[in-house]
């Protein structure tokens, strides 16, 4: 099965896809970012996230697309914006019939590190070490969404065995 991670964000979505048929041995695909400039307007940066998610999905023909929840209690400045970009990667997902599942990301951050406040270091590096990538994961955004398309294959597993 192939899942498709998403850290949405309006200057920059990251993106992950992994393959956990066997979620003892996931392998990483492809992963990366979608960068907008700040300098076009709204409609044009929400444009061209679709437009990329498409490309996506087209592409690499994920199962599943897993997405971070949004969780902001101070600046709902930047909640609005990511939640419009948050709401065009769900419209993707809804015109490809995927499924699509949530998680903030203190709940991925608990599932992979055994620590919900940890930092996104540790997550990039403990990403690597479930995907057995031996290079850095650039950027940030990228392990980012790695990260929940792990936390779904991993949760999903622990409930198919119970």
């Amino acid at each position: 099965m192939i899942l498709l991670g998403i850290d949405p964000g309006t200057a920059t979505t990251g993106f992950g896809l992994i393959d956990v048929s066997d979620v003892n041995n996931m392998k990483s695909i492809y992963y990366g970012q979608i960068k907008t400039s700040k300098d076009h307007l709204m409609q044009d940066r929400l444009l061209k996230i679709y437009n990329s998610a498409q490309e996506l999905i087209e592409k690499y023909n994920p199962d599943v697309m897993v997405i971070e929840r949004l969780f902001f209690n101070t600046n709902v400045k930047t909640a609005l914006t990511v939640g419009q970009a948050r709401g065009v990667m769900v419209l993707a997902a809804g015109k490809y019939n995927l499924p699509l599942f949530e998680y903030t990301a203190l709940e991925a951050k608990m599932v992979l590190t055994g620590c919900g406040r940890s930092e996104k270091e540790v997550v990039r590096a403990e990403v690597a070490k479930i995907l057995k990538i031996k290079t850095q994961i650039k950027p940030i955004d990228a392990s980012d969404a790695l990260a929940i398309a792990i936390c779904h294959g991993l949760k999903s597993h622990q409930s198919v065995k119970k």
